[in-house]
């Protein structure tokens, strides 16, 4: 970064990014849930996380050109990004916990345990080699966890993914040209 002030700028542009990545997580999320209701929701699910790391990179374009006239470093591009992904997981992280909290109430272990319980999984289980015992321990491992717990563990894998995801997205999107009106 050249100055405080562009430092600054980059930052508050990329909370806004997170901000809207983050919410569009938090539908994904939502419609992840709804799949347990309707199959269907499972596919939007992933139609709309897809769509995040694709209307991150299209921000990130549109800042680059729009704010910064065409030009954008790898480091800048990269910083932006990672810092968009970092907001969006904090937001994510936070609404998450909200669910386990409050909302949830064993739902989602309960969906899973009842997947466990059908044939089909044990026949999985079986060609994986897995014991129905480890599966069991497994299951109770996640059962123990507090929602703090959940909450913290996507926050980092969230991260840990946003900040992979950077890399490609930086070294596409930076560029040394003025853009010409």
């Amino acid at each position: 970064m050249a100055t405080r002030e562009e430092y600054e700028q980059l930052k508050a542009f990329a909370r806004i990014d997170g901000a809207i990545v983050g919410g569009l997580w938090i539908v994904s999320f939502a419609f992840f849930i709804g799949e347990f209701y309707n199959p269907f929701l499972g596919f939007v699910s992933l139609l709309v996380g897809t769509f995040s790391l694709v209307f991150a990179a299209l921000r990130l374009r549109k800042f680059r050109d729009n704010v910064l006239e065409g030009v954008i470093s790898f480091r800048r591009a990269l910083v932006y990004s990672m810092l968009t992904y970092f907001y969006a997981a904090l937001l994510m992280a936070a609404a998450q916990f909200v669910y386990f909290q409050f909302i949830d109430q064993g739902f989602l272990l309960s969906q899973y345990d009842a997947v466990t319980q059908t044939q089909e999984f044990k026949d999985m289980l079986n060609v994986y080699g897995i014991r129905p015992d480890e599966m069991k321990l497994a299951m109770d491992n996640i059962a123990a966890l507090r929602p703090i717990d959940i909450a913290l563990q996507f926050l980092s894998t969230n991260i840990i993914l946003g900040f992979a995801v950077s890399l490609p997205i930086a070294a596409m999107l930076k560029s040394k040209y003025k853009r010409r009106f």
